[in-house]
């Protein structure tokens, strides 16, 4: 369930295993094989959120693919830095498309969960705490982008997507349409999807039309035209397969079996994310905050590194000391005998 308002996380954490996105925002960056359906996908899940053209999305279509014949990570950084040398492609749009994505490059994400959890069902991830509207409408798209990869990977079959704010994602846009690719998806798939949005008038027409099945409360039935009374509070199920609508009273569950899991990272980063920072701590004696996120940031997205560098040394693993360069003194890291030990242990 990807729930980008919050509410059900408010109402239902204690019944559903619950996760602040940034948990799982990491692991959507990465590469599901085979390489061609998850970049393409990951390139339609940057043209919903972005709102662009289908001439917009040829352009980072073959960005994405220049990304993944790479194998680095699918995110707005990557993406970013191949924008401009994308063979066939330059000019103005290209400028743009880099502008908008440059200001998405900065994303709080934290490698705590994989992509495996969500598929064992059961989970609500929550999109509220998002730093900016872009970022919650952006990590969505690319998390139903690696769930449709994954499925085609992996032969999976079954299961059920519920979204609320729907019309963030799957918005009616005024400008020329693009391949609607994660839609194609959607509908397609053997999962069960449900879609839930209190702006109808938002949602791309194409989107309201796929979906035989429509569930309204008692005022958005009220504004249909031509349609029988029901009670407030009430909501109605109208199925266009047969033409039949039943009003129906929602009931509340009682049971709570599951628990609220933050975006927070754990007592040491990623363990390849670790193993790589203390290396080139080791390496380079005068390596620095800057000069390491500046390294490693085209693997790494420079928030986690940054992140990452403040776990070491708050567990004690790194520490910041002056050195003596050939152009003067410097502030940088030094392992500590406790980084040694588990840098040896990473390397085992």
């Amino acid at each position: 369930m990807l729930d980008l308002n919050g509410r059900l996380a408010n109402n239902l954490s204690g019944h559903f295993d619950t996760f602040d996105y940034r948990a799982f925002l990491y692991d959507s960056f990465r590469l599901e094989e085979p390489e061609a359906w998850h970049s393409q996908l990951a390139a339609a899940a940057y043209t919903v959120a972005l709102d662009l053209s289908s001439e917009e999305e040829v352009i980072v279509n073959s960005a994405m693919q220049a990304v993944a014949s790479d194998s680095t990570m699918l995110s707005p950084v990557s993406l970013h830095d191949v924008m401009g040398k994308v063979e066939g492609f330059r000019g103005f749009y290209v400028d743009k498309l880099n502008g908008r994505i440059g200001a998405l490059r900065l994303f709080d994400a934290v490698d705590d969960q994989k992509f495996d959890r969500l598929l064992q069902g059961n989970v609500i991830l929550d999109f509220r705490n998002a730093p900016y509207p872009q970022a919650a409408e952006l990590a969505a798209a690319l998390f139903l982008a690696k769930v449709f990869a994954m499925a085609h990977a992996r032969g999976l079959d079954g299961g059920f997507i519920l979204m609320n704010e729907a019309h963030r994602i799957f918005r009616s846009s005024p400008r020329p349409m693009h391949s609607n690719l994660l839609l194609s998806y959607l509908v397609g798939m053997s999962a069960a999807a449900a879609l839930a949005s209190s702006h109808s008038a938002h949602l791309n027409p194409l989107l309201l039309n796929s979906f035989p099945i429509k569930v309204y409360s008692s005022d958005a039935w009220h504004s249909q035209p031509h349609q029988n009374r029901v009670l407030s509070g009430t909501f109605v199920l109208d199925d266009r397969r047969t033409g039949r609508s039943e009003p129906f009273v929602p009931r509340r569950v009682q049971v709570k079996t599951g628990e609220y899991v933050s975006g927070r990272s754990g007592r040491y980063p990623a363990p390849e994310l670790t193993s790589r920072l203390l290396e080139e701590i080791d390496r380079f004696p005068f390596s620095t905050p800057e000069s390491i996120v500046q390294y490693i940031a085209p693997e790494f997205l420079p928030a986690d590194v940054t992140s990452g560098l403040a776990s070491l040394e708050r567990q004690g693993c790194i520490i910041v000391e002056p050195k003596d360069s050939g152009t003067g003194r410097v502030f940088s890291y030094t392992l500590t005998d406790k980084g040694r030990k588990l840098l040896q242990e990473l390397r085992a």
